[in-house]
C-alpha cells in the first residue's frame, strides 16, 4: 500500500509541476485575429516575463513556509488551494472584456501557478519517486516549447486564459486532493538542525536577488533593441550576461552548502534553450520527449556530475550559434531531445539538500534571458523569413562559461556534506533532486 501511495503521489506531482510550468512559461496565447489590438498584446506580452519573476519569489516564500512547519499536509493544502484558485480564474475569465483586466487576471493566474509549485515542491522534494515526478513535469516545457497546438489552443482571444486549459487544472486539482486526503494522518517530520535562525530566509533573499536582476536587465535590453533595431548592442548585451551570472552568484552563494548549483544549471539551461528558440511541435512529440526527460533524471541521479551537465548545456548553445532550427527538420528533432535529456540531467544532478533551494532552480527555469528578448534578424525589409543570428547564442554560450566558473568556484568554498555516522538513516527532509 505504502508503494501504491507513493506512486498516486508521483502522479499528483507530475500533473501539479506540469499545470504550474505551463502557467508560468506561457501565461498567455497571443493572437493577432478577430477582435484583438495592440494594446492588448503589448500589455499581455509584457505580463510573461514580469509574472515569471513574481512567481519566482512567491514559490520560493511558499515552499520556505511550508518547510518550516514540518508538516506534509500543510504543503499539499497549500498546493491544493493554489490550483482551486487558479481554476476559479479562469472560470473568471470567461467574462473579462477589458485589456486591462485580462493581464491583471494573467498575473493572478501566475501566483496562484506559484503557490501551487512552491507548496507541491517543499513536500514532494524530500521524496524520491515524487521529486522526480515533479522534476520531468516541471521541465516539460523544455520539450515542448510552444504548446499552442498540444494544449490545442484555438484563435479565439479570449482563450487567453486558457494555457494551462481548464480541464489540466481540474485533473490537477482532483489529484491534489486525493493525495492530500491520503497524507492527512501523516505524522511530524523529525525536525533538522538549522544552520542559523535567519537561515528560512535566505532563499527568498536569493529568489528576489536572480529574479529582479534577470527581469531589469533583460527589459533594458529589450528597449535598447526597440530603440535602435539595426545596431549589435554588443555592449548592452555584455552588460545583462555579466549581470545574469552575478546574480546567479549572489543567489547560489545565499542558498545552504551546494544547492546553489541548481541555479547556476537553470540560469544556463534557460539561456541556451532561448538562444535556440521555440517552434511549434507536435502534439505526439510528448510521447517521446517526457520519456527522454525522464531518463535525464533518473541518469543524473545515478551519474551526478555538474561538469557533464555544463558540457550539455554548452552544446545547446553552440548549437544555436551555429545553426537554426528551422533548418533542417532532423536537427530540430535532434536538439529537442537533447534538450529533453538535458534538461532532466541537470535537474538530477544539481540535487538541493534544502526543499525550497529545489523550488528555486525550478522555478528559475521559467525567467526571462537575454537571449529571449533580441529579435529574429529577416532576410531583408521585404522578407518576413528570419535569417540566421548566432548572437543569442553567442550571449548563452558566454552565461554557460560564466555559471561554470561559479559552480567551480562554489565547490571551492562549500565542501561536502560530512558523512552520516554508520547506521544514522538520512532525514527525509533533504531532497534527492
Amino acid at each position: 500500500m505504502r508503494r501504491i501511495g507513493e506512486v498516486v503521489d508521483a502522479t499528483t506531482a507530475f500533473m501539479g509541476a506540469v499545470v504550474a510550468g505551463v502557467t508560468l512559461f506561457l501565461p498567455v496565447s497571443v493572437t493577432t485575429q478577430q477582435q484583438t489590438t495592440p494594446y492588448r498584446i503589448a500589455g499581455l506580452l509584457n505580463s510573461v516575463p514580469r509574472s515569471a519573476a513574481l512567481a519566482v519569489i512567491v514559490a520560493v516564500t511558499v515552499a520556505v513556509l511550508v518547510s518550516t512547519t514540518a508538516r506534509p499536509l500543510t504543503g499539499w493544502a497549500t498546493a491544493t488551494a493554489g490550483a482551486l484558485g487558479q481554476l476559479i480564474n479562469h472560470f473568471a475569465g470567461r467574462q473579462v472584456s477589458t485589456a486591462e483586466m485580462l493581464t491583471t487576471q494573467n498575473y493572478i493566474d501566475s501566483v496562484f501557478g506559484a503557490v501551487l509549485l512552491g507548496g507541491l515542491g517543499a513536500v514532494v522534494l524530500r521524496r524520491r519517486l515524487p521529486a522526480a515526478a515533479f522534476a520531468v513535469g516541471a521541465i516539460g516545457f523544455f520539450a515542448f516549447g510552444d504548446l499552442a497546438e498540444l494544449l490545442d489552443i484555438d484563435a479565439d482571444p479570449y482563450a487567453v486564459l486558457e494555457t494551462p486549459p481548464r480541464w489540466m487544472i481540474g485533473v490537477a486539482l482532483g489529484l491534489l486532493v486525493i493525495s492530500t486526503l491520503r497524507n492527512w494522518s501523516q505524522t511530524e517530520e523529525p525536525k533538522t538542525p538549522r544552520m542559523a535562525i535567519a537561515l528560512p530566509m535566505a532563499p527568498i533573499l536569493a529568489a528576489m536577488v536572480l529574479a529582479l536582476v534577470v527581469l531589469a536587465g533583460t527589459e533594458w535590453l529589450g528597449r535598447q533593441y526597440s530603440k535602435l533595431p539595426a545596431e549589435s548592442h554588443t555592449v548592452e548585451i555584455v552588460i545583462v550576461v555579466a549581470a545574469t551570472i552575478v546574480s546567479a552568484t549572489a543567489a547560489a552563494m545565499l542558498l545552504p552548502g551546494r544547492d546553489g548549483t541548481g541555479v547556476y544549471l537553470a540560469v544556463s539551461l534557460t539561456a541556451a534553450v532561448d538562444a535556440v528558440g521555440y517552434a511549434v511541435r507536435p502534439g505526439w512529440s510528448a510521447v517521446l520527449l517526457i520519456p527522454l526527460a525522464a531518463a535525464g533524471v533518473a541518469l543524473g541521479t545515478r551519474l551526478a556530475s555538474a561538469a557533464i551537465a555544463v558540457l550539455l548545456v554548452a552544446g545547446i548553445a553552440i548549437f544555436a550559434m551555429v545553426t537554426s532550427t528551422t533548418a533542417s527538420t532532423v536537427g530540430f528533432a535532434a536538439i529537442s531531445a537533447v534538450i529533453a535529456l538535458t534538461a532532466g540531467y541537470c535537474c538530477g544532478t544539481a540535487r538541493p539538500r534544502y526543499p525550497p533551494s529545489g523550488v528555486l532552480a525550478i522555478s528559475a527555469l521559467y525567467l526571462p534571458s537575454a537571449a529571449s528578448v533580441m529579435p529574429d534578424k529577416l532576410e531583408g525589409w521585404h522578407a518576413d523569413v528570419p535569417v540566421h543570428d548566432p548572437t543569442p547564442g553567442r550571449a548563452a554560450l558566454a552565461i554557460v562559461i560564466g555559471s561554470a566558473i561559479g559552480l567551480a568556484v562554489l565547490r571551492k568554498f562549500r565542501p561536502r556534506s560530512q558523512p552520516r555516522p554508520k547506521g544514522q538513516p538520512e532525514s527525509e527532509s533533504l531532497a534527492d533532486i
